[in-house]
């Protein structure tokens, strides 16, 4: 059955299930979500922990042999089985049915996946799953919920802030919640008393808008120009090396190209990233790029690197900031003139 987060202890305590199944795309609070399951299994006795993460070609037999195994230290085992993707196998279907059809009370299996696509929850197979099994699904925290979840976690700190430095924190960490979370916790041991202002935040925040190259490409990929153009601003404020920059860039668009070679020889986007082993972070930014760029487009991208290159090494004339900003532009899709 389904069960709300906050309300997975009080329903664990009345009955645990033989298969719990985490599932979101906001990886804090997945994580926090199977932290607080693992940690109430360990006090009702799982004391030992088995951990498989499931990729593709994974074994499923070894979750089989896993429950059926006696352990040789505990009477009781967690597993832990950590899925890059919610999109079972057929292999992967008859697994979990088979260890379904005959649980053990000294086996409890945890589940953590991306969130499962509505679809797939109305098929028979989860139905049968979660007839069994308690479901929990973990959503997002949309901008305007932001500002409650970090009043919320600085509560949990023993912390107060006024509206103006929960303001901060929402601007500094853009959403990111692990960085928010970091940040709050430094704020945590930072702070002289429990009331938290807008100055005093400002001072101890770091920018965990996390402006680097590799936010920078993401941004650029995902077709996002305006925010591209500003990180990139920002990274020559803060005198990062162009080539640097210009080296990470022709690294993401020769596995940009990699991949647009084998959309053209037939395959489907989801069948490429998956066997170029594309991070679920990624994904998004990926297939844009993907929809957006032709090969032969991604290839004239590093001969444009190849000019910016020369001129970080004085062989022309071109500004090489101006012309990564004209390259950012390009793969964001945006051919807006910066000359005019």
């Amino acid at each position: 059955m389904q069960v709300k987060p906050e309300q997975v202890l009080s329903e664990l305590t009345n009955k645990i299930p033989p298969v719990i199944w985490v599932a979101g795309d906001e990886t804090l609070l997945v994580q926090e979500s199977c932290d607080q399951i693992r940690k109430f299994a360990q006090a009702q006795g799982f004391s030992e922990r088995e951990v498989y993460t499931v990729h593709s070609g994974f074994d499923w037999n070894i979750l089989l042999e896993s429950s059926n195994s006696l352990s040789l230290f505990a009477e009781k085992k967690l597993i832990d089985l950590r899925l890059n993707s919610a999109k079972l196998d057929d292999a992967g279907k008859k697994a979990l049915h088979a260890y379904l059809a005959n649980p053990s009370e000294d086996n409890l299996l945890l589940i953590s996946s991306p969130r499962v696509e509505k679809a797939a929850t109305n098929t028979k197979w989860f139905k049968q799953i979660e007839t069994e099994a308690y479901f929990i699904v973990i959503w997002p925290i949309n901008s305007q919920n932001l500002a409650a979840w970090i009043r919320q976690r600085l509560k949990s700190h023993g912390l107060t802030a006024d509206g103006q430095a929960i303001d901060i924190l929402c601007q500094r960490t853009e959403g990111n919640l692990l960085a928010t979370a970091q940040e709050i916790d430094k704020l945590s041991i930072l702070a002289d008393n429990k009331e938290l202002d807008a100055s005093m935040v400002a001072r101890a925040v770091a920018d965990s808008a996390r402006f680097n190259v590799f936010t920078l490409i993401d941004t650029a990929i995902a077709g996002n120009s305006a925010r591209a153009l500003n990180i990139l601003y920002h990274l020559k404020a803060e005198s990062e090396d162009p080539l640097k920059i210009l080296n990470f860039i022709c690294k993401e668009i020769r596995s940009l190209c990699k991949m647009a070679l084998q959309l053209e020889n037939g395959q489907s986007i989801s069948a490429v990233m998956q066997s170029e082993r594309v991070w679920r972070n990624k994904m998004g930014p990926v297939s844009t790029a993907l929809n957006n760029h032709s090969l032969a487009q991604l290839q004239a991208f590093l001969n444009d690197a190849s000019l910016i290159d020369q001129s970080v090494k004085g062989l022309n004339k071109l500004n090489t900031w101006d012309e990564l900003s004209r390259m950012i532009l390009s793969m964001s899709g945006d051919n807006l003139d910066l000359s005019a």
